[in-house]
């Protein structure tokens, strides 16, 4: 019975003298809170009914200039499927034209074939990005390559003759056509959105110069429509645009006007660069209004109106540092000193860090060089666990 017990003692001892490192690896935190806020945009309607016989010349995030054409209303479907065959017929009409120019040689025929390799991978890339949005028009170029392509090895005389065919297929078509369509135009220039949520005649910019936290926090997101149909899209008039957010005072302590900081939505695949407009904070509570602009214009900022964001304040990159592993020393002149100790090979070595970022169980400390002395770098063995460490003592 007592050799046993040693033998637990002993095992115990070694347990607890054992040495135990981490990987020292490269990482990217944010200094980063979460909010809600709200979109404020110079946003202009578009007079006109969409419906099932309207065919868009223009998709959500385009530019347009003021009274450029944004759409077609057709007075019935046949009239539509008309409209779309004669689009379908003059693009193929504008194919040949162009074939029978570009392509007179084979290296011609394979430049065509590289472009058609190119975009099906740039489509399949964003396919599985979920940016669904950028895909129409590259599918539109996709067509038109492939029939380039198919039409590349038909004589001069067959191509003229296939054109002709077409272009009176085209005026045929343009003659039954007659008053069964309206043009819809644009009312202002700027970019085009098809979504109207309701919103546009609310969050004005005049509203903004005057908006307030109680404002912000009494607006109701169930109020925004979400239904397609009804308006046929809106025109935002301007380059920047507006989130005003209801946060807790404690997050922007560090904020001020003028700011350059990051919003990240779940919508995009990248962080969206915005300036800090206005901070409102009020005595007795614990928010505070906070106003950024930005100049980003995509599809996704041009539908949102009410969302959830990551507000990023600042961006740290460097060695991701235990919290258990940090030892104080004294420098040279007495004064305390943070570090950690490595492990190489069999020797600990001591290293002075440089915080960047403090987590909850780690920082994010200033990457070193390869040197010894001059901080970790990745790949160092940290010692999260050891008994009796000193820089350059032998680990048994």
């Amino acid at each position: 019975m007592f050799v046993l017990i040693v033998l637990m003692f002993v095992v115990w001892q070694i347990g607890v003298g054992r040495t135990e490192t981490e990987t020292a690896e490269k990482i990217t935190a944010n200094n980063s809170f979460n909010a809600n806020g709200w979109f404020f945009r110079n946003e202009t309607v578009v007079e006109g009914i969409s419906g099932d016989t309207v065919k868009h010349i223009v998709q959500g995030g385009d530019k347009v200039q003021k009274d450029a054409p944004l759409a077609v209303i057709y007075s019935n479907r046949q009239a539509l499927e008309n409209g779309q065959k004669i689009e379908v017929i003059d693009e193929q009409i504008e194919l040949l034209k162009s074939t029978s120019e570009t392509i007179t040689s084979t290296n011609d025929l394979v430049k065509v074939e590289s472009m058609i390799t190119s975009k099906i991978s740039e489509i399949t890339a964003q396919v599985q990005e979920g940016v669904v949005s950028r895909t129409q028009s590259g599918v539109s170029e996709l067509r038109n390559l492939c029939l380039r392509k198919g039409i590349s090895n038909v004589g001069t005389e067959a191509l003229k003759e296939q054109t002709q065919k077409l272009e009176a297929e085209s005026n045929y078509l343009k003659q039954q056509e007659g008053n069964l369509s309206t043009v819809i135009s644009s009312p202002a220039s700027g970019f085009f959105s098809e979504i109207v949520d309701g919103f546009e005649n609310i969050l004005t910019m005049d509203k903004l110069k005057e908006i307030t936290l109680d404002d912000i926090e009494n607006l109701d997101p169930n109020q925004i429509k979400t239904t397609k149909g009804g308006s046929l899209g809106k025109i935002v008039r301007d380059f920047r645009w507006y989130f005003a957010m209801s946060v807790k005072k404690s997050d922007i302590e560090d904020l001020s006007a003028g700011d350059k900081i990051h919003l990240r939505f779940s919508q995009m695949n990248k962080d969206i660069p915005v300036t800090v407009e206005n901070i409102q904070k009020q005595k007795n509570n614990e928010k505070a209004l906070l106003v950024v602009s930005g100049m980003e214009i995509t599809p996704e900022i041009l539908s949102l109106r009410y969302q959830s964001v990551d507000v990023i304040k600042q961006t740290y990159t460097g060695i991701k540092v235990p919290k258990s592993a940090v030892r104080v020393l004294e420098d040279s002149d007495g004064k305390p000193m943070r570090g950690v100790y490595i492990l190489t090979g069999s020797i600990s070595r001591f290293k002075p860090i440089d915080v960047l970022y403090e987590m909850d169980n780690y920082y994010v400390v200033k990457q070193g060089t390869d040197s010894a002395d001059t901080g970790v770098v990745a790949g160092d063995s940290i010692i999260v666990k050891g008994k009796d460490l000193e820089d350059l003592k032998v680990i048994k």
